[in-house]
């Protein structure tokens, strides 16, 4: 059962190739769903911004593996990693991709604002629909 606070974000992803003397520009539009990633109370009433970074390598059926925390603030490294691992096990993703990083940006009385995913082949930013605390 999912979550009435699950945020839906909509990506658009837009893909280069690089083909002897020119180049071919695809769009691909891919709907991830992000979890309802919870922080405890002292974050969510903190004058606190910051970002959770992961990185994680994209396995030829497009699932997410070797997914790590490689976040140097002392907020993001203090949150649990497994609400973020679980939920980026459950997306898909073109296998080209290869290696990816998720940036997940909080916001100071707004909760979770944006996200961003940067790979080869890949350059994407989404917006929460409903920011979550």
């Amino acid at each position: 059962m999912k979550s009435k606070n699950c945020c839906w974000i909509i990506l658009l992803i837009e893909i280069f190739v690089g083909i002897p003397a020119f180049a071919v520009e695809d769009k691909i539009e891919e709907i991830i769903e992000l979890c309802d990633f919870k922080v405890p109370p002292f974050v969510a009433h903190a004058n606190a911004s910051f970002s959770v970074i992961y990185s994680m390598d994209i396995n030829p059926n497009g699932v997410p593996i070797n997914i790590n925390n490689v976040s140097t603030s002392t907020i993001s490294k203090a949150l649990s990693n497994e609400p973020f691992i679980e939920c980026f096990q459950k997306w898909r993703l073109p296998p080209f991709y290869e290696k990816v990083e998720v940036y997940l940006y909080w916001k100071h009385a707004v909760g979770w604002t944006s996200v961003s995913l940067i790979g080869k082949n890949l350059f994407a930013v989404g917006v929460f629909n409903k920011a979550g605390r």
